[in-house]
């Protein structure tokens, strides 16, 4: 029974080994399969994931172009630096000892890092090969040390690298700018263009604006390691393509600046806490300086600034990230009476000799609109070698004059930027009526458009703003005769062989809408201001030989205080200007200085502008000190009229002729004596006479001169601002009680 009971079982141990046989068969199957699809199928795509798995891409960083000056110094380079980093997991706390010995660091320091090391060890996503960063750009001393001690300092890793370099410092700074990592954000908007994670990037001056011609493209090399990481010989067998590619260095940016003239410049400006300088030349509208005070030193920029390093920049209160030649903007003060000259004068609203008596106030109203004095009967020359605030209040009284200064001002630059196109120039403003009165509809609490506004824009105050480059840039058109220059600071790009890839020659912006005449009488105007007695510069004027002609400028910046108020700290001290140009004959070059709350302009912005002009023609071009002299109108006046009496008295035969002196050294233009000592002036000017415009010749330099007195041109305190409406400064006025 037992043996007919296994017989009957037979069947089903049949049936169940098949389905197993088929099981293992269906496995066996969809192994091999899938071993086909991988091998035969997919064997090239693995084939790479395995080769890239054992081949190490190391970049190669192109070298970035260099930056030089006109004359062909190098202004920013790239230098060959080390950097210490450290492996946390296998540094020791006797090993941390003797690196911390060779950097120098203290003991506050060497605490520091070490808890810094001991937290990053701890951190669980970091592995054996997990390295920090310690100390960058090591000194050769220390460098040499370790290379020599590799061995024997197990965890400390010295890399060579490159570095940005700038040899001259903070000299220049907001021009070449810096350089820094290239952010998370800016990475996913420009890795296209080859940008890897860490590297640096251009972020203000030069360096951003040209950071497309700087850059170069990196190159690469394609290394096969074993399980170790040790690189194998042999690699064509598993790479494709290039197994190398060379970097392309950057090309190299040669500039209008001058290292000589931005040196005296800065130089110039050595005691001054928070200002500007830019130093234009005339014929070209080429940049040769420009100074930004407080700098910063893009050595110490470019790369990893350190958190203290850059809460003091963030707290400065002179703000030396601030590009002020470019990216600030100020009122002009009685600089703009240059503008408001030229606006009478072009749509005939006095003529040059009329005259206007100033009682050291002008009344519109129950307003009072101080001037700086009692200046009696002037005219326009008087009015702007004096200064007088009255003369121009009563020009600005005129109808439409605001509108028409507005018109002017634009011609001669203002109100747009000059298109530079560096570090975010602003534009500066100007305003019209009709601007006033759109405040009025979108703030039914202004006043609108009033008289006062234009009393306040004819001398450069109340709503109006420029910056330092459209003011250099102004003057240097009046200078010229009448060519506005587009500003220009790059000259030329070259390739890394040499070859000029970019020329960019002098471009005209316009010629101004203003009669040659009428830029005579105001050039005439400007020799006055700092060579007649009662000029404003008068104090700042360095007797070598050197005519400059400006104006000063002493620009209000807040609303004065109420009688009984302090006002004297910093930020409520006026701005002060000094904007020129030099030799007055054959201008050569125009220049804008601002110190910002420095007081007067005569007695703290004029020394430093003729500390500048005299400077370079006295180091720089000495070659161009020669030119032809200006002189004063009344000098001029008398020289004429001393000629037309020997000519009478030649006439008359009783009289022996008077011989007519002969311009030479020592004689202006007219043939009067170029005496250049202090003479008294007559109670009031004689007619102006126009000057002819500058003959092409050359200017001349010399030693700076003492600080100057103040100015007879900042306004007295006052209570009550003549029209306080939107973005507006402080005007000239009082309330009459």
């Amino acid at each position: 029974m037992e043996i007919a009971g296994q017989d009957a079982e037979l069947p089903e141990i049949r049936r169940r080994v098949r389905m197993l046989g088929l099981f293992v068969f269906g496995v066996f199957g969809a192994i091999a399969g899938r071993l086909f699809y991988l091998q035969v199928v997919e064997g090239d795509s693995f084939y790479r994931l395995t080769s890239d798995s054992i081949v190490k891409t190391v970049v190669r960083p192109a070298v970035r172009g260099e930056i030089r000056d006109r004359k062909n110094r190098v202004l920013a380079r790239m230098r060959p630096s080390a950097n210490v980093s450290v492996l946390p997991r296998e540094l020791s706390p006797e090993v941390f000892a003797r690196l911390a010995g060779l950097l120098g660091w203290g003991p506050t320091e060497t605490e520091e890092w070490w808890d810094r090391i001991e937290s990053d060890r701890r951190d669980p996503s970091h592995d054996r090969e997990h390295t920090l960063l310690v100390r960058e750009d090591v000194p050769r001393d220390a460098q040499a040390v370790l290379e020599e001690s590799g061995l024997d300092l197990p965890g400390v890793r010295l890399e060579h690298a490159i570095r940005r370099d700038y040899p001259y410092g903070v000299l220049g700074a907001h021009v070449l700018g810096y350089m820094n990592e290239i952010s998370a954000d800016e990475l996913r908007l420009r890795k296209q263009e080859g940008y890897r994670s860490g590297e640096l990037v251009g972020r203000i001056g030069l360096e951003r604006q040209f950071e497309g011609y700087l850059r170069g493209r990196s190159g690469f090399e394609k290394l096969v390691v074993d399980r170790r990481g040790v690189p194998r010989t042999s690699i064509h067998d598993l790479v494709e393509g290039a197994t190398r590619q060379e970097p392309i260095p950057g090309n190299s940016v040669f500039l209008t600046l001058d290292v000589d003239v931005q040196r005296l410049a800065e130089r110039a400006m050595r005691n001054v806490n928070a200002g500007g300088a830019v130093v234009l030349d005339v014929t070209t509208g080429r940049i040769l300086a420009a100074v930004s005070r407080p700098a910063f030193d893009p050595n110490e920029m470019s790369g990893h600034l350190s958190a203290d390093a850059q809460a003091r920049l963030f707290a400065d209160r002179y703000r030396p990230l601030r590009d002020k030649v470019l990216t600030e903007t100020y009122y002009p003060g009685s600089t703009f009476k240059v503008v408001s000259a030229l606006t009478a004068l072009e749509d005939k609203l006095l003529a040059p000799e009329e005259k206007a008596k100033c009682h050291g106030y002008y009344e519109l109203g129950r307003r009072r609109f101080k001037c700086t004095k009692t200046h009696g009967v002037v005219s326009m020359y008087d009015a702007i070698v004096q200064s007088c605030n009255v003369y121009f209040y009563e020009l600005g009284a005129r109808p439409g004059m605001l509108d028409r200064l507005a018109k002017f001002a634009t011609d001669l630059g203002l109100g747009a930027p000059t298109g530079l196109g560096l570090n975010g120039e602003e534009s500066g403003f100007i305003p019209t009526e009709d601007w006033y009165r759109a405040q009025k509809r979108e703030d039914p609490t202004a006043e609108g458009f009033q008289v006062g506004d234009a009393l306040n824009a004819v001398i450069g105050q109340g709503s109006t703003r420029v910056t330092l480059l459209q003011m250099a840039t102004m003057y240097a058109a009046v200078a010229n005769g009448g060519k506005l220059w587009l500003p220009q600071i790059v000259e030329r790009i070259e390739s890394p062989t040499g070859q000029v890839l970019e020329e960019f020659a002098p471009r005209v912006r316009r010629d101004l809408a203003i009669s040659p005449e009428n830029l005579a009488i105001v050039r005439q105007a400007l020799v006055g201001v700092v060579n007649e007695p009662k000029g404003t510069a008068n104090k700042a004027r360095i007797d070598d030989g050197i005519e400059v002609a400006g104006k000063t400028g002493t620009a209000q910046v807040r609303h004065f205080s109420r009688r009984g108020e302090s006002a004297s700290s910093y930020d409520s001290n006026d701005h002060a200007w000094f904007v020129g140009f030099a030799p007055a004959g054959n201008p050569r070059i125009a220049f804008a200085v601002l110190v910002e709350h420095g007081g007067h302009g005569g007695e703290i912005a004029a020394p430093i502008a003729m500390e500048i002009a005299h400077t370079y023609f006295e180091t720089v071009a000495p070659a161009d000190k020669l030119a032809p002299r200006v002189g004063l109108l009344r000098r001029r006046a008398a020289g004429a009229e001393a000629l037309a009496g020997a000519e009478a008295e030649a006439r008359e035969p009783p009289f022996v002729p008077v011989p007519v002196p002969v311009p030479g050294p020592g004689l202006d233009r007219a043939g009067g004596a170029a005496v250049q000592a202090p003479e008294p002036e007559p109670a009031q000017a004689p007619a102006s006479a126009p000057v002819p415009a500058p003959a092409p010749a050359n200017p001349s330099g010399s030693q700076p001169s003492a600080a100057a007195p103040p100015e007879p041109e900042a306004a007295q305190p006052s209570d009550v601002p003549a029209q306080p409406a939107a973005p507006r400064a402080s005007s000239m006025a009082e309330e009459i009680p």
